[in-house]
């Protein structure tokens, strides 16, 4: 008898009994990732079938628009024309009522101005600011928003810095020798000016140019011929020998040959309530204790064209903005802009831009309604390319028969068969058309209600523009709904946008839900996949580890029986088989 093993240690197919073992684990780790990836693949169907769907939606919604506020009406343009558009820009909304309206302009809305002292250094935008008089640095505020002084900073910046803060929300520019500050918004509107850094000892920036609202005003820089107070007003340039100067509302006369320390006795000695003196070059007008108001300056001309405030460039530093006066069909408006919107002009949909005024010849504005089928016909035919997509995707991914992936989702094939009913059902439209058919939309070819594929809309072209023609309104009653009338008609288009909100809410719509459960289970199957994949890997380390011992033992074994066998031959005994 002999006892032999063959291969290595044991002889005995070690590989291949561990390699069967492990596949028996192996494979239910192959099983649940071919779950994982069916719930993957279902999942992708379905998120595309959700575009399918929302691509319908979006259809739709190009044919109700004008029913949620978006401004615009597909089935029909409202137009508006102007008798005279050089005085008038007329826009309109599908909003605007069909009618003819008369215009008149009074006048236009302007901005309001403040400018600065007259200065030779103004009338060079490279000049510094410390040929102004600033020695500093230093801030100043216009409507709130922060400008900053340097000496060495050029006037160009200056300008700059201002035109660029949106806070401010003015423009600056330079006018013969004046730093000019417009509001961009027309309309009598304050811009306030104001400082408290002082950028050349005395005064802050504001003040120093003549741009800050303050108890005390000063004629323009070293004024020509303000010498001394024994000049007269006629050096000054005035021409006009007697007239009125105003300051505060308190009127003063004045007379050509008059001094200008007689001209001061005789603001100081009025009612205005300041006190006048003449300062290097300056007359100078400070309110009395108590009075912080501004001072105001008046009067009647001096020259052919300027009053003595204005000579002595008191007053000309501040323009307010005008309102725009106009009247639409007898009815008086006012508005701080020339671009008016629907509130302004009264009219619904209805927005103009005032360019001049009319000069008493009003100008007729027209606003009518024009349909047009080509808009809603090619709209329609985006809904049904969309909805035959749908309906066809939906039908091949649900049948059972045919391994439809998506087999068993019933909330799906009850949505895609609403949508079926919704499309082939009539409505109770008081108008001339109850159904989709009688307007060109049916299944199969043109002209056939029915086909061997039912499930597919088309569209006859000739039958649709004829029915829109014959009856604009009931075309889209039919599709959109109609609230005219004191009769509420919902239309098939509404109602199929209505009917997939849900299920494409999302929050808790039908798509996002089951998506979301989808995920949820892949997740799961993820994480089994991962710890029955390390059972695996371990389990084979622990079959090896164990054959190999039991490899390692019968080796053992068998050199043990070799010796034995070595030891009776010695002794005469015959081992063998």
């Amino acid at each position: 008898m002999s006892i032999s093993f063959s291969g290595v240690g044991s002889g005995l197919p070690i590989d291949e009994w561990i390699t069967a073992l492990v596949k028996i684990e192996q494979d239910k780790v192959d099983s649940l990732t071919k779950d994982k990836e069916a719930l993957q693949k279902k999942q992708t169907t379905l998120n595309t079938l959700k575009s399918e769907y929302s691509a319908v939606q979006t259809a739709t919604q190009k044919l109700t628009d004008s029913l949620y506020g978006a401004g615009s009406d597909i089935f029909s343009k409202v137009n508006v024309s102007a008798s005279d558009t050089s005085v008038v820009t007329a826009t309109v909304t599908q909003y605007a009522t069909p009618s003819s309206l008369d215009l008149e302009v009074f006048s236009l809305a302007t901005a309001t101005k403040k400018q600065s002292y007259e200065h030779d250094a103004l009338r060079t935008s490279s000049n510094k600011l410390s040929e102004l008089g600033v020695t500093t640095s230093g801030n100043f505020e216009i409507n709130g928003a922060t400008i900053n002084v340097t000496p060495d900073m050029t006037i160009d910046s200056l300008v700059y810095q201002i035109n660029n803060s949106s806070q401010a929300n003015v423009k600056a520019s330079l006018s013969k020798g004046h730093l000019v500050i417009e509001s961009r918004d027309n309309g009598a509107k304050e811009i306030e000016i104001t400082g408290t850094d002082l950028v050349d000892g005395t005064h802050n920036f504001a003040e120093l140019l003549g741009l800050q609202d303050t108890s005390t005003s000063r004629s323009t820089d070293k004024l020509d011929g303000l010498t001394s107070g024994s000049v007269t007003l006629a050096d000054l340039g005035v021409t006009k020998d007697s007239a009125v100067f105003k300051i505060n509302e308190a009127e003063i006369t004045i007379t050509s040959d008059m001094t200008v320390d007689d001209f001061i006795s005789a603001v100081n000695s009025s009612s205005a309530g300041v006190t006048a003196a003449l300062d290097d070059g300056r007359l100078v007008f400070e309110n009395k204790a108590g009075n912080t108001e501004p001072i105001t300056f008046g009067g009647d001309n001096v020259t052919d064209t300027k009053s003595l405030s204005q000579l002595l460039g008191l007053d000309d530093r501040m323009s307010f903005g005008s309102n725009a006066e106009y009247s639409i069909d007898g009815i008086r408006k006012t508005a701080s802009s020339n671009i008016l919107s629907s509130d302004d002009t009264g009219i619904l949909g209805l927005s103009l831009e005032l360019l001049t005024t009319t000069d008493g010849e009003p100008v007729t504005l027209d606003i009518e309604r024009d349909y047009d089928s080509e808009a809603p016909l090619t709209a329609l035919q985006e809904f049904v390319d969309a909805f035959n997509k749908l309906i066809k995707d939906t039908d091949t991914n649900t049948d059972g028969e045919n391994g439809g992936i998506l087999t068993g989702e019933n909330n799906l094939v009850t949505i895609r068969n609403n949508l079926r009913s919704m499309i082939t059902s009539p409505i109770d439209n008081p108008g001339v058309y109850r159904s989709l058919a009688d307007i060109g939309i049916t299944t199969g070819a043109p002209g056939l209600d029915v086909s061997a594929d039912t499930t597919q809309l088309v569209i006859d072209k000739d039958k649709f523009i004829e029915a829109f023609e014959k009856s604009p309104a009931s075309v889209k009653a039919l599709l959109v709904g109609d609230n005219t009338g004191g009769t509420t008609v919902t239309g098939i288009m509404q109602e199929v946008q209505e009917k997939l909100k849900p299920a494409l809410d999302a929050k808790g719509g039908y798509f996002t839900a089951r998506s979301e459960s989808l995920s949820s289970q892949i997740s799961n199957l993820s994480d089994k996949i991962d710890k029955k994949q390390e059972y695996v890997y371990t389990y084979q380390k622990r079959l090896t580890k164990q054959f190999n011992y039991m490899d390692q033992m019968i080796a053992q074994m068998n050199a043990q029986f070799s010796q034995m066998q070595q030891q009776l031959k010695s002794i005469g005994v015959e081992v063998g088989g």
